[in-house]
């Protein structure tokens, strides 16, 4: 699995469907489609209190997925504690996935930069 990340509107998305070869059509925001492209991990994440049995199961059945997610934990922290348990949510969810990658990508101003894996 490919976790990329980065800010949003930096390119991962269109890196990932070059990386892949694969088309638009390939791409998903739901875990349960099972796409080769997951991704807005961090959108789906808002409804998700414990996002990891959908993704064990996404991982099993698509263990060569690339996962996107916008990061959110920069900046200044969320007043409200339902959007601060959900930045910290996406961060504890990335930091599991990235300790499953293969590889891990950051994304600024659409230029790779490879985290873990070559």
């Amino acid at each position: 699995m490919i976790l990329v990340i980065g800010g949003a509107g930096q390119g991962k998305l269109s890196w990932a469907l070059r990386f892949t070869g694969l088309p638009a059509d390939q791409v998903s925001g739901r875990p349960e489609d099972c796409p080769p492209i997951l991704r807005r991990l961090e959108t789906w994440l808002k409804t998700e209190e414990d996002p990891m049995p959908a993704l064990e199961a996404y991982l099993r059945r698509r263990p060569d997925g690339v996962i996107l997610c916008d990061e959110v934990g920069c900046g200044v922290v969320p007043m409200d504690s339902a959007d601060r348990a959900w930045r910290e949510r996406v961060g504890r969810t990335c930091c599991a996935l990235a300790e499953r990658a293969d590889k891990v990508v950051r994304l600024y101003c659409g230029i790779p930069s490879m985290i873990k894996g070559a």
